[in-house]
């Protein structure tokens, strides 16, 4: 089934030509054929060195026009998307970079791709008489070799640590055959496996809807080739993992162990690349980095010596990732071995905008990546916290009864707060709230609820450690001031009513030094200072607890329900219909965070009813 897609660019010549244009700017010194769709770097022959020259289809990037600067390639040849350029234009990159010495050319193993660059190579030789050798980068192991027995294995993202290995190699001084045979080496060391939520959408054509919802396919490629098998219900990240390294170090997979030494059976220096096909955060990506550096030590003892993660070599905005390991053997007894050699050049400086370097090192130890010592009172470096705190005495079934009681509320207006605040900013209010009386619900056992002083000290950290965001600061200072308050009382009495509101008061004026939001500015605080209001008003005028507690819950209720008609001035939905002539999208919903301290404030009233019924 075919669906429209939307772009903000649909011309897909104009992407990649103004794309391409679009270099110059960002990495002076380069030059564009715009006739030809070659970005290169002008080779002066007193350079004396042997070039590099790649390309492939466009939707790639950063590859490979991304990689040409010194250090990597000299030129790219950039075809239409996801299209081998032709031997006119190839030829064209080679006369750019012709040098005395020779060139390489690098080209991943896709039929297109062989053809017309082979063509344009032998056409090359034969008009100019100029050295020129050819290297085919296959890595994927998702295809086994017997169904890739005639066309061997796809070229991804493990072309890029060829194109770093072989430039650095070539601006040290080394030969023509020393630059292949240390790539054509690197090559034969490679494996790379992806997977994708789906398919890629390519300007120009509608997207192609191919995979359920709770599917995905293990190597699918990265022009929207299918993968070697689907996966359905989808796995858990850690067992797709587990299945997709497999897959490159089983060494009983006979259709794909391709690596001549498995780092499994063989001392070797691993290299990681985590690769983005385009379509995920950062954030995720650094997550799925972060388990795979876990698996490759816990299920086969592999400390990677490098170690990159970003996006090398996209798939448009494909919705995946790949994993690659350059394995390299080091049971040489050469002084250098190859190995070293491989890995100072993919430490060696580059001024191509598309490589992200790792730091230089010489080993990743258990030492550098072990957790750092937690003292037991939360601190380090011998700095301590006072503890022995006066003990104030309190209801301590009362107050595990009020947690337990707000958790329920809260959880129960979850999905109503969540759905109003999707409408209105980023949709967390309510599952901060939850996480956070969820925190603090799951540590009951260790809080020391007989003692006010000290289970309000405990709270007020939890809340610190359980909640994000604005509401999560908001709420931690509140009640670290009222954990404040309630020691500053100085008492080894149980502490009053009124006293418990008065210091409830005082951390409400302590939270409003540090927030300019008052009532009527569609916030927390239109429900919240209602409530401390209404709660003290009631105590000092002699009211029993519920009956207090009760009008502010009222007075929180009636304040939420006024944000209904108010404008927004704080936080992410001040921009909600900014740009739209409507007077506001967010009329006629209450405020999330206000939500929020109603459902706290009935939590806290239906456990002291209770209580007092029994």
């Amino acid at each position: 089934m075919l669906v429209p897609v939307k772009r903000f660019i649909h011309d897909p010549v104009e992407l990649v030509d103004v794309a391409c244009r679009a270099l110059l700017s960002l990495h002076p010194g380069l030059a564009f054929d715009a006739e030809n769709r070659v970005v290169y770097r002008p080779f002066k022959p007193s350079e004396n060195r042997v070039t590099l020259l790649s390309g492939g289809g466009s939707g790639h990037e950063p590859a490979h026009a991304g990689y040409v600067g010194q250090g990597m390639l000299d030129a790219a040849v950039c075809g239409a998307i996801f299209a081998s350029p032709n031997v006119i234009q190839i030829e064209s990159g080679l006369r750019n970079i012709q040098s005395p010495l020779g060139s390489l050319v690098i080209v991943k193993n896709y039929t297109g791709d062989k053809l017309n660059f082979g063509l344009a190579v032998e056409k090359s030789r034969a008009k100019t008489g100029n050295t020129v050798k050819v290297l085919m980068v296959g890595d994927d192991v998702s295809v086994g070799r017997t169904k890739g027995r005639m066309v061997g294995r796809r070229g991804l993202a493990g072309v890029i640590l060829i194109h770093k290995i072989a430039g650095a190699a070539a601006t040290s001084g080394a030969s023509l055959d020393d630059v292949y045979e240390v790539a054509e080496y690197a090559n034969s060391c490679l494996a790379t496996i992806g997977v994708a939520l789906h398919g890629c959408d390519v300007p120009g054509q509608q997207q192609l809807v191919g995979l359920a919802v709770d599917e995905i396919e293990l190597g699918m490629g990265i022009h929207n080739e299918p993968g070697s098998r689907k996966l359905k219900p989808q796995p858990e990240m850690k067992s797709l993992i587990s299945e997709m390294l497999a897959a490159i170090l089983d060494t009983t997979d006979k259709e794909r162990n391709f690596l001549p030494k498995s780092p499994v059976s063989h001392p070797s220096e691993v290299v990681l690349l985590v690769n983005n096909l385009g379509g995920l955060s950062v954030l995720e990506l650094a997550c799925i980095t972060g388990m795979v550096v876990e698996q490759l030590k816990s299920e086969y003892n592999i400390q990677p010596r490098r170690a990159y993660a970003g996006t090398f070599l996209s798939a448009l905005n494909g919705s995946g990732f790949s994993i690659t390991l350059l394995s390299l053997p080091k049971d040489e007894p050469a002084t250098e071995t190859i190995a070293d050699r491989i890995l100072a050049y993919l430490d060696a400086p580059t001024s191509a905008i598309g490589w992200s370097p790792s730091l230089p090192c010489t080993a990743w130890s258990e030492n550098d990546t072990a957790p750092k010592a937690i003292y037991a009172n939360g601190f380090a470096n011998g700095v301590t916290e006072k503890a022995d705190l006066d003990e104030i005495p309190c209801n301590g079934a009362l107050l595990a009864s009020i947690i337990t009681s707000v958790q329920q509320s809260l959880v129960a207006d979850e999905p109503q707060i969540t759905a109003f605040d999707t409408l209105m900013g980023d949709g967390d209010c309510g599952t901060t709230l939850v996480a956070g009386i969820t925190t603090i619900a799951n540590a009951l056992s260790t809080i020391r609820t007989e003692s006010l002083s000290h289970a309000t000290v405990s709270i007020s950290e939890l809340i610190s450690k359980g909640m994000g965001g604005t509401s999560g600061a908001l709420y931690a200072i509140f009640f670290t001031a009222f954990a404040a308050g309630v020691r500053s009382l100085n008492t080894k009495e149980p502490i009053s009513f009124p006293e418990v509101v008065e210091v409830a008061s005082e951390s409400l004026a302590t939270l409003q030094r540090y927030t300019k939001a008052d009532i009527g500015d569609r916030t927390m605080m239109d429900a919240l200072i209602p409530f401390v209001h209404a709660v003290s008003s009631g105590a000092k005028a002699g009211l029993p607890a519920v009956e207090a507690l009760k009008k502010a819950v009222a007075a929180a209720d009636e304040g939420c329900a006024a944000t209904r008609n108010m404008v927004s001035v704080f936080g992410r939905s001040t921009y909600v219909g900014a740009g739209s002539e409507v007077e506001s999208e967010t009329k006629g919903i209450p405020d999330p965070g206000a939500m929020g301290i109603v459902a706290i404030a009935r939590g806290i009233l239906n456990a002291v009813q209770a209580v007092e019924h029994t």
